[in-house]
C-alpha cells in the first residue's frame, strides 16, 4: 500500500506537504520534526524530537467512504501498540489513550481527489511541555525503554496498510464491535462541545461510526467533526 517515503529532519507540517506538492497515492511523508503540526479542528500538535511524525496519501476514488477512516487507522493504530505491550483506548473521533493520556492523533483531510492522513504518535519523548504534561504520554514512558522509530513505523503502517485496505473491502462493518470494545467513556457521563453541548451517557457508535448519546431527550447521534468529549464532572 505504502511503495513511496519521503523522510525529513523537519518540515513545517508533513500534511501540508503531503496536499500541496500533490504526492502520489500510496506516499508517506514522515518528519524528525514539524514546526507548524496539525491537529483536528486547526490545533497545533507539539511535534517534539523522539515522536512519530506521518502523513499518508490514499486515492479517493479506491473508497466508497471515508468517514471512518479516523476511527479505522486509531485502531489499527491500537492493535501495533498493544502488540508492543502498550494497553490502549479509542477516545472518539480520532485520539488513542493509554493510562488515561493520550499517546496519538489521527487526522484525515480531501485534498484534490486525494485522501491524506496524519498521525502523530509519541514514541521516545520523557517529558513534555507544561501544558500538556498532565494530558499526554510516550510508549518511552509506559514502556521505560527506548524504541527505534523506524521499527515502530515499519510496524504500524503495516497495521493501518492491513486494516485501510480491509476498510476498503468491506467498509466499516467488521470495525463496528472491535472499536466499541476499545472505545473510553462507554456507559460514562460525558459532556459532548460544540456549537450547543450536549451532556448523556456514551452509548457507544452505531454502523457508520457516529457517537450514541443517550440525553434526557433521548437518544441522539452525534456526527464526528464539530464536537470534543470530555469526562463530565
Amino acid at each position: 500500500m505504502f511503495p513511496y517515503m519521503l523522510w525529513f529532519e523537519e518540515v513545517s507540517s508533513t500534511q501540508e506537504l503531503a496536499k500541496e506538492r500533490e504526492l502520489p497515492c500510496g506516499t508517506v511523508v514522515v518528519a524528525d520534526r514539524q514546526k507548524k503540526g496539525k491537529g483536528r479542528k486547526g490545533r497545533r500538535w507539539e511535534s517534539q524530537e523522539g515522536g512519530l511524525y506521518f502523513s499518508f496519501v490514499l486515492c479517493e476514488r479506491d473508497f466508497r467512504d471515508f468517514v471512518q477512516l479516523p476511527l479505522v487507522v486509531g485502531f489499527a493504530l491500537s492493535l501495533y501498540l498493544e502488540h508492543v505491550g502498550v494497553k490502549t483506548g479509542i477516545k472518539w473521533p480520532n485520539d488513542v489513550y493509554a493510562r488515561g493520556k493520550k499517546i496519538s492523533g489521527v487526522l484525515v483531510e480531501k485534498s484534490a481527489g486525494r485522501i491524506v492522513v496524519g498521525v502523530g504518535l509519541n514514541v521516545n519523548q520523557e517529558s513534555f511541555p507544561k501544558e500538556l504534561e498532565v494530558g499526554a504520554t510516550s510508549m518511552r514512558l509506559i514502556t521505560g525503554r527506548e524504541h527505534d522509530r523506524r521499527v515502530v513505523l515499519r510496524g504500524v503502517l503495516d497495521s493501518i496498510s492491513d486494516n485501510v485496505n480491509l476498510y476498503r473491502l468491506k467498509g466499516f462493518k467488521p470495525f463496528k464491535e472491535k472499536i466499541e470494545d476499545r472505545l473510553l467513556f462507554k456507559g460514562e457521563e460525558v459532556v459532548i462541545l460544540g456549537d450547543k453541548p450536549e451532556v448523556g451517557i456514551l452509548i457507544g457508535i452505531d454502523e457508520e461510526g457516529f457517537l450514541l448519546l443517550h440525553t434526557p431527550a433521548g437518544e441522539k447521534r452525534i456526527v464526528a467533526g464539530d464536537v470534543s468529549l470530555r469526562l463530565y464532572r
